[in-house]
């Protein structure tokens, strides 16, 4: 298989070994290094990756920022070299397993693998590129005005990859694609370039519309004080309280000026301040429900969370992390 044909066989990933985690009250779709692996030895049985340097151990060098770990790597397919990032929080049990597999699937998006999961939820912020080749400008006259007769269409159609970026986009917005492109008075098949635009203003649309649709009345919280009547008054009571200014000083005495966060005892049982900062912030983010904190903090720690007493300080800290990114 050649470079070029990447990004049209292993752009998009077969949605049967695709995951999904809850992030900032959105839902992030991945592919697990294990399938990119996979992907990498049909495209190239003989790919490599190996760090862009070694520590005095022999193991692979990485540097901490803001209590996360980076690692670079080279990847090699087919002769070509390029540069990826694997970046982890810095206290993963495990750390340079989970550098290596984000630095797996990192670099195999610099070759198009699964790109459609870096771009389909930008969809509708990245500047759009268009599918047709740049034209060729006309030969100069000689001794007579030439006339050059352009082979190309002045207004082509948009690519399949354009097309299934926003397939892509609508199913994240809960939101079906052909009503979308109907509202608009377009046809996907017959899309042409100069339509694009007004594409894109219609999924705007449908997506504000969807949005206040959903916007109902919020659900009265059980686990607070009862002089709350709304989520909304509990989530502003939270805050309020955690802006305090004992809270403020202990947040900065484990978070010194070197940008390393100091966790005392990580595996000690999370505070109950520690939780009232997750669930607020959770909240905030349109994560309000007991079921939705429990099911992100199970898919973040890799076990069954059945009670948010049940994490340690470390875990709830990275979701904590997670929820202000």
């Amino acid at each position: 298989m050649k470079l070029e044909e990447i990004i049209s066989n292993y752009g998009v990933p077969d949605p049967k070994i695709v995951g999904h985690l809850p992030k900032g009250g959105m839902q992030l779709d991945f592919v697990g290094h294990a399938d990119v692996t996979k992907a990498l030895c049909e495209i190239d049985p003989a790919w490599s990756m190996e760090p862009v340097a070694f520590d005095n151990h022999g193991l692979p060098a990485f540097r901490v920022e803001n209590g996360m770990a980076h690692m670079a790597a080279w990847m090699t397919i087919h002769g070509v070299r390029r540069l990826g990032i694997g970046s982890v929080m810095h206290n993963k049990p495990d750390l340079f397993k989970e550098l290596q597999s984000d630095a797996i699937r990192n670099c195999a998006m610099r070759f198009g693998i699964y790109l459609s999961l870096w771009t389909k939820s930008e969809w509708e912020d990245v500047s759009h590129a268009s599918s047709a080749p740049a034209s060729k400008p006309a030969p100069k006259p000689a001794l007579a005005p030439v006339k050059s007769v352009s082979a190309e269409p002045t207004d082509p159609l948009v690519s399949m990859d354009n097309i299934k970026r926003f397939v892509e986009a609508c199913k994240t917005a809960g939101l079906n694609h052909e009503h979308v492109a109907k509202s608009a008075k377009l046809v996907l098949a017959d899309l042409k370039e100069s339509q694009m635009p007004a594409l894109r203003e219609a999924f705007a649309k449908a997506k504000e519309l969807a949005a206040q649709f959903n916007d109902t009345e919020p659900e009265v919280m059980d686990d607070f004080n009862p002089q709350f009547n709304t989520t909304q008054e509990a989530v502003a009571a939270v805050i309020n309280m955690f802006s305090a200014e004992e809270v403020v000083a202990e947040s900065k005495a484990n978070h010194p000026a070197n940008g390393i966060p100091q966790i005392k005892e990580p595996g000690a049982p999370a505070t109950t301040k520690q939780i009232g900062m997750f669930r607020a912030l959770a909240s905030s983010k349109g994560i309000g429900q007991k079921a939705e904190q429990l099911s992100m903090a199970s898919d973040s720690t890799g076990r069954v969370i059945e009670s948010l007493e049940a994490l340690t300080k470390s875990e709830i800290s990275e979701l904590i992390t997670i929820l202000k990114a």
